[in-house]
């Protein structure tokens, strides 16, 4: 009979450490690491969360599948705009407001699948450019990097680098795009 309880406490241990997430705030701060290169101008716009404007998690949460919850030490939205601002700068971009075109972002997925024996981060952003004279939409897109897996026990601050990986991968494919070099060319 005790080793039957044993087994049942095991068992309940064991599928709790499985089924929980990495719960508490996870330490952010971002340093531009991108290494293509071009000159632009640019102003920063606005940029939102469309999970947390639609109420499926806090500002500074990010999604997840796992019990528990995964904050971040800013709100998503604000976070990912510095971000951006930062690896511009390092592309090469001055950012004034008054210059002629404007980026923002709605962020559109932010996801940690923690449910497992691993963390497969997803991250979805659309990147807009604006013509400030007109606010005409020069471009209008969805960049959707593929998803970093990591490992999943740690410290919550082992998932920062997870975190501004994939914030990087989406700005990448943004600024690879042919048609953002384009709009910024001319």
């Amino acid at each position: 009979m005790n080793k039957k309880i044993y087994l049942n406490i095991g068992v309940a241990i064991i599928a709790s450490v499985f089924l929980c997430g990495c719960a508490g705030t996870i330490p952010v701060s971002y340093t531009a690491q991108n290494f293509v290169r071009y000159q632009g101008r640019a102003a920063i716009g606005p940029f939102t969360y469309a999970p947390a404007d639609q109420h499926k998690v806090q500002p500074n949460q990010i999604q997840n599948t796992a019990i528990g919850t995964v904050y971040i030490a800013a709100n998503v939205a604000d976070f990912v705009q510095r971000a951006t601002a930062l690896e511009l700068e390092k592309t090469g971009f001055q950012l004034d407001d008054s210059n002629p075109l404007q980026v923002s972002g709605d962020v559109l997925k932010f996801k940690a699948d923690d449910f497992g024996y691993s963390v497969e981060w997803t991250y979805s952003i659309r990147y807009k450019i604006t013509r400030k004279s007109d606010s005409k939409i020069l471009l209008d897109k969805v960049y959707t990097p593929e998803p970093k897996k990591t490992g999943k026990f740690g410290l919550p601050s082992d998932y920062t680098s997870s975190v501004n990986e994939v914030i990087l991968a989406g700005y990448d494919k943004f600024i690879r795009d042919e048609d953002v070099k384009k709009i910024f060319a001319q």
